[in-house]
């Protein structure tokens, strides 16, 4: 009676044992999505901590400038010290849209000679290609001659006592036929060859050259320059930068007459800034001479030494080699002093 339960006692243990494993699984899995929701939850919690951070800061800002604004003569020194970071910001802009525009010529330019080498140096290869079939075509054809006339001069000797000849033919039909596979095979494989390197792609980019990424940085810092003469009339450049690192606080322009002179001025000379065209032409001839003096720490570097540029030449010739027009010169170096952002611009 004890044996004849043994088993059953098993089957019943075994299903027992299943759904243990089945909880204990679940429980697992049950774990894992928990720990990834807490860590989910976390994740949220610390977003809105920040955003309530950010939200804080700006109403303190707005509370900040409803005094100053409240002031008659902060409230013109605030009109000022935005106007002038309004300068900053839109020179910046300018210099972002130049290199914006210079990288995606530069690079149509680079990937357009990449592809002019790339499809050069495979119709080189596949002229050397054809060149070898049609020397191994002409080998066939050759032996192909040979053997039709084996072939011919073994339909010629059909009398009894040629049989010697014909033997000795038979074995030279048999060798010049091996020969004509052997070159067959050689055109397939070649021919294979052939379509392989015809269908073989071209690499993909590899990015603007040291070259190509060094003229971008010469422009952007001719650029800056010439941004710098534009805004040097009434001192607005200086200003302009003297605003971008300081704070509102920091700053004081004079009275309200003073102030109310100064916005004038700086709208201005705004507003005599150089068209795109003009601009360009300014650009590139500056870019040219910039290039004489520019000098590198490295064979890979991209961003010249900034004591390369320690004063801006005040005009550049329009025409032959691009040097100074005289010896007015502004003592500011745009790299080491940053203005306009510049470095957070220049291609590395």
């Amino acid at each position: 009676m004890s044996t004849a339960a043994t088993p059953l006692l098993q089957r019943r243990q075994e299903p027992d044992e299943e759904q243990l494993l089945k909880l204990f699984w679940n429980r697992a899995e049950l774990k894992k999505e928990l720990a990834k929701l807490r860590r989910e939850k976390d994740k949220l919690i610390d977003q809105v901590r920040q955003q309530e951070a950010l939200s804080m800061r700006a109403q303190q800002r707005l509370e900040q400038l409803e005094g100053v604004l409240a002031d008659p003569l902060q409230a013109v020194n605030a009109v000022v010290y935005y106007q002038l970071r309004g300068v900053w910001q839109q020179c910046r802009k300018r210099l972002v849209r130049l290199a914006r525009e210079l990288a995606e010529r530069q690079q149509d330019r680079e990937e357009r000679f990449a592809r002019e080498q790339f499809e050069a140096a495979r119709d080189a290869d596949l002229a050397l290609i054809d060149h070898r079939i049609a020397d191994v075509e002409r080998r066939a054809r050759v032996v192909q001659t040979d053997l039709d006339a084996v072939e011919a001069r073994l339909g010629q000797l059909r009398a009894f006592w040629h049989c010697f000849r014909r033997r000795a033919l038979r074995d030279q039909r048999a060798a010049i036929r091996a020969a004509l596979d052997g070159l067959q095979v050689q055109i397939d494989r070649i021919r294979e060859d052939r379509r392989a390197r015809e269908a073989e792609p071209m690499s993909p980019f590899a990015g603007l050259g040291i070259d190509g990424r060094r003229n971008i940085n010469l422009a952007l810092i001719a650029m800056a320059q010439e941004m710098l003469i534009q805004f040097s009339d009434h001192d607005v450049a200086a200003l302009a930068r003297e605003a971008s690192i300081r704070g509102l606080a920091d700053v004081s322009y004079g009275n309200v007459a003073q102030c109310q002179m100064l916005g004038r001025n700086i709208e201005a000379v705004v507003n005599k800034a150089h068209t795109a065209e003009k601009m360009a032409s300014l650009i590139r001839r500056r870019a040219e001479f910039l290039r004489q003096t520019a000098q590198y720490r490295r064979e890979i570097d991209t961003i010249p030494v900034a004591g390369s540029f320690a004063s801006v030449p005040v005009c550049i010739q329009e025409t032959g080699e691009p040097r100074p027009v005289d010896a007015r010169a502004m003592p500011v170096n745009v790299l080491a002093e940053e203005y306009w952002d510049v470095y957070s611009v220049l291609l590395n």
